[in-house]
């Protein structure tokens, strides 16, 4: 049998075990994906694209859920997935931060790719330029212990890497056939550069990488 995925949902909870020192959620959070793609193996080798979106994907608000695209998957366990998408994602926070970089309402640019490589799904590499919107491949895998995104772009190159890839709390498992729902939580991931716990810098409103799960 084979694994249809006629509805993958990003659905985005609210969970407060999640919240940064500002405790800030996104409001809205708005991206274009280009692939999808899941492998067997951990470390990411021998990619499946399940859903291919062409060249100029529609921009797609995921707050409140969003149809992805469809595609099939055969029966499996796949602890390894890879989302490519634009670089410049969107985001509005919810409510305003302390120091006053973040407004409720105002819709901040985040270019999650500014420098470095990022290897896409069909083996070819993208350079990253800042203020360019740079097609990027993040690779979420179960071998990847990073929540932090310190490379996600690049495969992770061992069963506990810290480093490359970003952790994907729970494998999809494929048995008959059902709709498959992708979670991911941005809840208090909205922060402000001058705040403890945030990783901007400078005076700037920020988006903390959110948390990957399957249901």
């Amino acid at each position: 049998m084979r694994y249809v995925i006629s509805s993958l949902l990003l659905l985005l909870y609210a969970q407060s075990s999640f919240a940064q020192d500002t405790g800030l959620s996104p409001s809205s959070l708005k991206l274009k994906v280009y692939k999808m793609a899941v492998s067997t193996s951990p470390l990411c080798t021998d990619l499946t694209t399940v859903i291919d979106n062409g060249d100029s994907p529609t921009e797609v608000e995921f707050v409140g859920g969003v149809t992805l695209g469809s595609g099939t998957v055969s029966n499996g366990t796949y602890p390894c997935i890879v989302i490519e998408f634009s670089s410049f994602i969107k985001f509005t926070p919810s409510s305003n931060s302390t120091s006053g970089n973040c407004s409720t309402g105002t819709e901040e640019t985040l270019d999650v790719c500014s420098s470095g490589t990022s290897a896409l799904i069909d083996g070819t590499t993208t350079t990253c330029a800042s203020s360019t919107d740079n097609k990027v491949a993040m690779y979420l895998s179960t071998a990847s212990t990073s929540t932090t995104g310190a490379d996600a772009f690049n495969k992770p190159t061992s069963l506990s890497d810290g480093s490359n890839g970003f952790n994907l709390g729970s494998s999809l498992t494929v048995s008959g056939t059902a709709s498959g729902k992708f979670v991911v939580d941005p809840s208090g991931k909205v922060c402000d550069s001058n705040d403890s716990g945030c990783s901007g810098s400078g005076s700037s409103c920020e988006l903390e990488p959110p948390t990957f799960s399957f249901q």
